[in-house]
C-alpha cells in the first residue's frame, strides 16, 4: 500500500506539469543536457525514485509519429543496491524544457530493471538519486 501511494504521489507530480519542478543540471554530453528536480527524490528501501529531464541539444524525431522532439521528462525508479533502473513515467516534447506539444506520454509502472550504462544519462541520475544511501 505504501509503494503504490508513493507511485501516485510521484505520479501527480509528473502530471501536474514541469512548471513547478526546480530543474538542476547535472551534466551535459555532445547529445544532451540532463537535469534533475531532487524535490521528487523518494527513497523507500533499496529504491529511490525521481524526475528527471534530458534536453537534446539536436532535435530527435520520435519514430511513430515522425515529429521533431527536443525533451523528455521521466519518473523513474533506481535500485541502489544493484545498480539499475527502470522507467515508470515518461512524455516527450517538441520544444525544450518540457515545452512544446507533447508528443508521447507513456506509463510503464511494471517495466523490468535494466542495467545501467557508464557514463549514460541514467548513471548521472542514479549518482543523485542514490547518493544519499
Amino acid at each position: 500500500m505504501k509503494k503504490l501511494a508513493l507511485i501516485l504521489s510521484i505520479s501527480g507530480l509528473l502530471t501536474s506539469g514541469n512548471a513547478l519542478a526546480a530543474w538542476q543540471e547535472i551534466g551535459q554530453n555532445e547529445q544532451s543536457t540532463i537535469s534533475v528536480d531532487t524535490a521528487t527524490l523518494q527513497i523507500q528501501g533499496d529504491k529511490a525514485q525521481m524526475m528527471s529531464m534530458l534536453d537534446f541539444k539536436k532535435p530527435g524525431e520520435d519514430p511513430q509519429t515522425k515529429e521533431k522532439v527536443n525533451s523528455i521528462i521521466g519518473l523513474n525508479e533506481y535500485d541502489c543496491t544493484t545498480g539499475k533502473y527502470r522507467p515508470i513515467e515518461f512524455k516527450v516534447f517538441t520544444g525544450l524544457s518540457g515545452k512544446g506539444k507533447l508528443v508521447v506520454d507513456k506509463k510503464t509502472p511494471d517495466s523490468p530493471f535494466e542495467a545501467i550504462a557508464n557514463g549514460s544519462w541514467a548513471a548521472g541520475v542514479f549518482n543523485v538519486a542514490c547518493r544519499s544511501k
